[in-house]
């Protein structure tokens, strides 16, 4: 029976986010990036790393639209995880939900499960799956938001993660010292190995990229997320408000997203008056993307005190496009860019604002921090530090005992 086993070619299941897993493999099966996004997805990263490996991979997503395929070494599904919902039926959904996709990975025969943090919670894994199946967190969020009071009810999952992250996890994945920092802190400074990676882009992608424009007659400020509060895009509304009030007509702020809170953002700068000034282009495919950075100056990331952030690829996004941040604390990713950020306190709507008109108005200090860019980018390019090189080391060690 032993014998049998090593001889089986090993299975690697991932459950992913939230998105169109389905569509990215088929784009991945074609030779090509998913369109829809900027950095390489860590979905055809996964993908990399079961053919590298010569592994079975099966991949779920929790992506709304119901789809599947299969091929003879993958198996991929978008599993929709259901509609919203909040306080106890959350915590439920989260857990029932974490139960179907590790089923299906056992049915599938899956003898790792790579578990992404928006997949559930992870403390019911340990009595959802059998000891055999061996499991991989990878972590892209802090596990509470770094700058409040841990909750009570957060309190009771990190007590519950606890095992996890120690005894029952062969390995973790972490994308940010801030991330590996609370885990370290969860578990008393003894969590099983942990990998660290960074988000991978193409060099080629960014080639296109034109050097921004300091000499335009106006300034454009570039922000790229889920339209959220938790991302700060009602205290950019404020900005442009404040803007105008000033009677600054120079500086634009476009907001490239989609998210719970488009459409009331979009009344709300109606009724204001600031379409002309505040410009939400709503979802951008990688093309339109790419088209709204080459018109940009700076990148703004805003994200509020309340948001679990675990890195923020924005970040490496515009260092990547050889133009400046502004941001806070908040964001883990601000460690590994720092030269080219203005940083600002964090959920500072009026340090944000300042930061804007002075980047925008002092032409020196604009070129300083964008001349920082370049020696930044490397890290972003090297597949050393990928997600997909730290998967491999993992399960290279699991088949070396």
């Amino acid at each position: 029976m032993e014998q049998k086993t090593e001889n089986r070619r090993l299975c690697i299941a991932y459950a992913a986010g939230p998105g169109d897993i389905v569509g990215t493999f088929s784009c991945w099966l074609n030779g090509t990036d998913d369109p829809n996004q900027v950095a390489v997805t860590y979905s055809s990263l996964f993908f990399e790393a079961c053919k590298s490996l010569g592994a079975r991979g099966v991949a779920i997503s929790s992506c709304p639209r119901a789809a599947h395929i299969r091929t003879d070494q993958f198996y991929v599904e978008n599993m929709p995880k259901g509609k919203d919902v909040a306080g106890l039926a959350f915590h439920l959904q989260q857990i029932r939900y974490l139960r179907r996709v590790v089923q299906k990975a056992l049915d599938e025969g899956a003898d790792i499960f790579v578990m992404a943090d928006s997949t559930g919670h992870f403390f019911p894994f340990t009595l959802m799956a059998p000891a055999r199946l061996k499991l991989i967190p990878t972590l892209h969020c802090t596990l509470w938001p770094r700058f409040r009071p841990v909750s009570r009810v957060q309190k009771i999952i990190n007590l519950l993660n606890r095992h996890v992250f120690t005894a029952r996890s062969t390995a973790i994945l972490a994308i940010s010292q801030s991330v590996e920092t609370q885990v370290r802190s969860i578990t008393g400074n003894h969590p099983r190995p942990v990998y660290p990676f960074l988000p991978q882009y193409r060099k080629e992608l960014f080639s296109s990229i034109i050097p921004p424009d300091d000499d335009s007659d106006c300034f454009n400020v570039l922000f790229a997320g889920r339209i959220e509060t938790d991302k700060g895009v009602f205290d950019l509304l404020q900005i442009a408000e404040m803007l105008e009030k000033q009677g600054n007509e120079r500086i634009f702020i476009h907001l490239c997203g989609n998210g719970s809170k488009e459409q009331e953002l979009r009344t709300a700068a109606s009724e204001k008056n600031l379409q002309k000034h505040f410009v939400i282009h709503g979802f951008c495919r990688q093309d339109e993307m790419l088209a709204q950075i080459n018109r940009s100056h700076v990148f703004i990331v805003p994200t509020r005190t309340t948001f679990e952030e675990g890195f923020n690829k924005v970040l490496a996004e515009a260092i990547l496009a050889g133009r400046p941040v502004i941001t806070s604390a908040v964001c883990p990713a601000l460690e590994y860019v720092s030269s080219a950020v203005v940083e600002v306190p964090p959920d500072d709507v009026h340090g944000y604002l300042e930061a804007i008109v002075r980047l925008s108005a002092d032409r020196n200090f604009y070129r300083e921090k964008q001349a920082m860019c370049l020696g930044l980018q490397k890290q972003f390019y090297d597949r050393s530090l990928s997600w997909q090189t730290a998967l491999e080391k993992i399960i290279m060690n699991i088949r070396h005992g």
